[in-house]
């Protein structure tokens, strides 16, 4: 889960890692990212293992591990718009706007498709079944955090449960403020 085969296999996973990565953390708190995290990893090193267990290839990349922040985001934020953009080289080809259950149901789609079929061709050296794992147990953990914390339609839990720390920035405290006009005070930094 920690190695990667170059320098932009790794900008590539952190890339993503980012995109979807933010939210989740911001949704689960920073001391569950971690652990959700690493048992993503796990799950997708699992499935790649069932579909692989004589490969003598070993599989590397946090790809399993990212797949699953991207799970834990299918469920948590199914309506998150995103605008599919398509290219042909540096053409640009239009825009489709689309939101998760669309754009990112159609690539663990693919990535299922994929699996199957390299399964059988031995062409390619992708480990899609890590992909499909580690977005599947993504999917449980969420749905499971789901269940024990209220989230708001922003997928943002609405009680804070105490593994989640106050937010550390005071955007909050200025909203708050412009909101809600009248004698300003003090507030010290939490």
């Amino acid at each position: 889960m920690f190695l990667h085969t170059g320098f932009w296999h790794l900008v590539g996973n952190m890339f993503f890692l980012w995109m979807f990565g933010k939210d989740v953390e911001n949704s689960l708190g920073t001391w569950l990212f971690l652990p959700v995290y690493l048992l993503c990893g796990l799950g997708g090193s699992f499935l790649h293992y069932v579909f692989n267990f004589d490969s003598a290839i070993p599989c590397i990349g946090a790809s399993g591990a990212i797949s699953g922040i991207v799970g834990c985001f299918f469920v948590l934020f199914p309506k998150a718009r995103f605008d599919l953009e398509f290219y042909l080289g540096w053409i640009h080809l239009g825009t489709i706007p689309s939101h998760t259950t669309a754009a990112v149901g159609a690539w663990i789609g693919e990535q299922a498709i994929l699996g199957f079929l390299f399964q059988t061709l031995h062409v390619s050296s992708i480990a899609f079944f890590a992909h499909v794992g580690g977005f599947a147990v993504g999917m449980i953990v969420a749905g499971c955090f789901k269940a024990i914390v209220p989230l708001g339609a922003d997928g943002l839990p609405i009680v804070r449960p105490w593994f989640i720390p106050a937010p550390a920035n005071t955007e909050h405290k200025k909203l708050r403020h412009s909101q809600h006009p009248g004698p300003r005070t003090y507030e010290p930094p939490e």
